[in-house]
């Protein structure tokens, strides 16, 4: 049975483990992310970072921080299982190579804060500009004051976990989930079951480009498979928030489909009448 995360009170500032994921024909992007973090880490050397690569070439990489290589065939989920069983601190922050930003240290920083402000945070996101996850459909409750808004999503682009959040994804079979969807929502349910925060960063903007490199079916195929993991809380929370957090498109045309079949249902019984 999976035990109740507990986000008790921290004693100084959070110890970060940032993970930069990279992949073929990102190095480049990886390298100076990493450069720019490594330039601007806190005298108290409360930060890690590490960089988890695959190339087609095989070949090993290096730069800023800890590079570690995985074989070419492995995805984010892989890249992602890594990351938690290298994990040694308060706080894991994930970032995808192909994200942007005007200011990698700052965001960092920002993250560290939160964590330090607020003990029942579990997970914390910047706004990222291109994602499905949109505040019309994710929006819960803002903090105007804070600048932070607690939601029903996020997006693995730029993604914190605390390390109660952490050992539960820990506790999870990662060996058929490559592609690697359903981190983040066995993540929010885990931490919204449990009382704690998932909150959404409204003035760090990130950038992402438009596009996915692999195959949607199956990665969907590998993400039910994987959120069957969820424990009874979790599954009951998935349930209420995947219903929240509805594409409106896409519950338009299930209505749609649903009511042409009834029409048509409706007409060949009337045919089949004498």
């Amino acid at each position: 049975m999976t035990q109740p995360a507990a986000a008790g009170p921290r004693t100084g500032p959070p110890r970060l483990d940032v993970f930069v994921i990279s992949w073929q024909g990102h190095d480049d992007k990886a390298r100076h992310i990493a450069g720019s973090i490594a330039a601007g880490q806190p005298a108290d050397g409360g930060l890690r970072l590490s960089v988890i690569y695959s190339n087609a070439a095989e070949a090993p990489q290096s730069g800023a921080g800890r590079w570690l290589q995985l074989p070419n065939a492995c995805y984010f989920g892989a890249k992602f299982a890594l990351a938690l069983r290298e994990f040694d601190a308060d706080v894991l922050l994930l970032i995808q190579a192909d994200a942007a930003c005007d200011d990698w240290p700052a965001l960092v920083e920002r993250c560290r804060q939160r964590f330090a402000q607020r003990p029942k945070l579990a997970m914390w996101a910047p706004r990222i500009d291109y994602t499905p996850w949109t505040p019309a459909r994710v929006d819960i409750r803002p903090e105007p004051l804070a600048g932070l808004t607690h939601v029903a999503h996020t997006d693995g682009i730029v993604l914190a976990y605390a390390k109660p959040l952490v050992q539960r994804l820990q506790r999870l079979d990662y060996r058929d989930n490559n592609i690697g969807w359903g981190m983040d929502w066995i993540g929010i349910c885990h931490a919204y079951s449990r009382g704690l925060e998932v909150l959404r960063e409204d003035a760090l903007r990130v950038l992402h480009p438009r596009s996915r490199g692999y195959d949607t079916r199956e990665a969907t195929r590998q993400w039910l498979a994987f959120m069957r993991q969820m424990d009874p809380a979790e599954q009951s929370l998935f349930e209420v928030l995947k219903r929240y957090s509805a594409e409106p498109e896409a519950a338009m045309k299930r209505l749609r489909r649903w009511l042409t079949r009834r029409i048509r249902g409706a007409a060949r019984r009337g045919r089949a009448r004498p």
